[in-house]
């Protein structure tokens, strides 16, 4: 019986050493298994650690390139500025030396002397604003060609005033520059305006027989003007001006058209030359003036 007991000891024995044996095994094959496990692990996590510096470089070098690119793109910006600086520089020069082809006349040895102004506001602008105090003035604001004949306020340009008929009747002069039309653009019929422009204009060379006469068109009006509707507008500048070239061939006078001196490329008083679109500032009045002095 003790036999059999210690048979079945040494049995239980073997046994838990077999169980022993198998678990050490198991864990040997897991810490291995772990081990190998762990090391592939290791080797992928240094591979994507390698990739990821290896991006990381060449996003670095890619920028360090672009910030390079940006660096010589502003060392040149300079220099392309000051082209274009130059180039605005030579065109504003360019500007600069543009002259009026009437900011002075042609012949400077002619100051007007012998001539003598006759007109309305527009020709007043003229007398007040020009550098040619040689010459006479005969006029009035808002006078037409009825009113005058019998005005008794027109300036004789030595700071009195009187009328037409005392004026061209103390002296003689050389020339004598007719310029009306204007104050009359609102007259309805241009026949009506022929007829009294003639009779003022026989009247002048009646008192001024040896004089040359010049019957002056009317000058242009602005856009802005033109656009308001009224009766003073370029259509009946045209037409009125018309009217005074028939009656200089019908008189054998001379016809002066001044609109060269003055009007732009589209047949306008220019905008920058008048603050009411019709009467001229000084400076467009000096273009005037001379226009008459190299043209007649």
């Amino acid at each position: 019986m003790e036999q059999k007991l210690a048979l079945l000891r040494k049995k239980r024995v073997r046994a838990q050493q077999n169980i022993i044996t198998a678990l050490c095994l198991l864990c040997m094959v897991f810490t291995v298994g772990w081990s190998v496990h762990a090391a592939v692990a290791e080797q992928k996590a240094i591979k994507a650690a390698n990739i990821k510096a290896s991006n990381a470089a060449k996003e670095k070098a890619e920028k360090e390139k672009a910030e390079k690119a940006k660096k010589e793109e502003k060392k040149e910006e300079p220099s392309s500025a000051a082209e274009e600086s130059s180039q605005t520089d030579s065109e504003a020069v360019d500007t600069s030396l543009f002259v009026h082809p009437y900011e002075r006349p042609t012949d400077t040895a002619d100051d007007l002397s012998d001539a003598v102004f006759i007109g309305d506001s527009r020709t007043v602008g003229m007398m007040n604003s020009t550098d040619m105090p040689q010459a006479t003035f005969l006029c009035a604001v808002g006078i037409n060609i009825d009113t005058v004949l019998t005005s008794y306020d027109l300036s004789l340009g030595d700071g009195t005033t009187g009328s037409l008929t005392q004026a061209l009747s103390a002296r003689q002069f050389g020339r004598v520059y007719i310029s009306f039309g204007t104050n009359e653009m609102g007259w309805p019929y241009i026949d009506v305006f022929k007829e009294h422009y003639t009779e003022m204009v026989q009247t002048i060379r009646d008192l001024q027989p040896d004089a040359t006469i010049y019957l002056v068109g009317i000058l242009p009006l602005t856009a802005s003007q033109d656009a308001k509707g009224e009766s003073v507008n370029n259509a009946n500048a045209r037409a009125f001006s018309e009217a005074i070239s028939e009656v200089a061939d019908e008189m054998g006078l001379n016809y002066l058209d001044c609109s060269a001196a003055v009007a732009d490329e589209n047949g306008y008083l220019p905008e920058e030359a008048s603050t009411d679109g019709i009467h001229m500032n000084a400076e467009y009045c000096l273009y005037w003036q001379n226009f008459i002095i190299d043209n007649t």
